[in-house]
């Protein structure tokens, strides 16, 4: 995938400094934390992820919500939820605006943070009032922020459409026993992996405007016609037929912009126009629940 790789290597330069203040921030904050969640992306469960944070949040008790759930692969969902257990991690499927997830969240929350007290007070003739600090990490606009506001009932962190809204680290607290850490949106140096970089695109987790519109569509493209059940669903969604498709990711973009009335003077086709509707629509779910990130049969326990 050459047009992949290339928008991959263009991204590094995009990359804003904050992240390593970040990233020290959440080492330094480590300290003082019970619980760490980890929000992903649920269309790209992996390629949302930080490597680092493993590393960071070892031997503290771990919940992964696989955010935006609503939007992506139900089969997928079960199949995913499965491997992160597999690895010991509590994990959700859940939407950010769900009032019934956020329940199951601060129940998560409960259970492990009571674990926790009981096993560090279990021999000592004292009674604790337990409050369980919980640090919240994610990429940029994967939706921390909402998630926050949700579970603490008022607008405490800072919301956005764009991504990079969070730039400092603050407390919040939710009830009488939980504090909540919201930290900025934290991205890695090398995205190249798994075609990280246009997943991330792809799913509005980074900025497009850093990147060729045209090219990320392309890219999508490519990506939806190497699965044969969403390869149907962009045959359904925009009325063509599997026998056009046998062509450049390009040409397809093309037939789809022709299909949506994307046309200048002298009936040239608009591919910006084009690539922007077909990106705007993959986002929102418009074409279907589509995972991005593929998981291999032998990792699912």
């Amino acid at each position: 995938m050459s047009q992949i790789r290339c928008l991959e290597k263009s991204y590094y330069h995009g990359i804003p400094g904050h992240m390593v203040k970040a990233q020290n921030d959440i080492k330094e904050s480590l300290k003082l934390i019970d619980i760490v969640i980890e929000v992903l992306d649920a269309r790209i469960p992996i390629s949302s992820r930080n490597p680092l944070i493993d590393k960071l949040a070892q031997g503290k008790e771990r919940i992964i919500l696989l955010n935006k759930s609503d939007l992506s692969d139900k089969e997928q969902n079960i199949k995913w939820k499965k491997y992160f257990e597999s690895k010991g991690y509590s994990c959700l499927n859940i939407c950010a605006n769900n009032n019934d997830d956020i329940k199951k969240i601060v129940e998560t929350i409960n259970l492990k943070g009571k674990k926790i007290y009981e096993s560090k007070y279990a021999n000592k003739k004292i009674e604790i009032k337990p409050i369980y600090r919980v640090l919240i990490v994610g990429i940029p606009n994967v939706g921390k922020s909402t998630l926050i506001n949700k579970i603490a009932k008022k607008q405490s962190a800072e919301v956005g459409n764009k991504p990079g809204v969070t730039r400092k680290k603050k407390w919040i607290r939710v009830a009488s026993n939980i504090e909540l850490l919201d930290t900025p949106g934290l991205l890695w140096p090398k995205l190249d992996e798994n075609n990280a970089g246009i997943k991330l695109a792809l799913t509005g987790n980074i900025k497009q405007e850093i990147l060729d519109v045209e090219e990320i569509a392309v890219c999508g493209i490519e990506l939806l016609m190497k699965d044969e059940k969403y390869k149907n669903m962009f045959v359904k969604k925009y009325k063509l037929e599997n026998e056009e498709l046998d062509v450049m990711p390009y040409e397809i973009l093309e037939m789809l912009g022709r299909k949506r009335g994307c046309l200048v003077s002298g009936g040239e086709i608009d591919y910006t126009k084009a690539a922007n509707i077909f990106l705007e629509e993959l986002k929102n779910g418009k074409i279907g629940n589509i995972t991005l990130d593929e998981i291999k049969e032998k990792e699912v326990k």
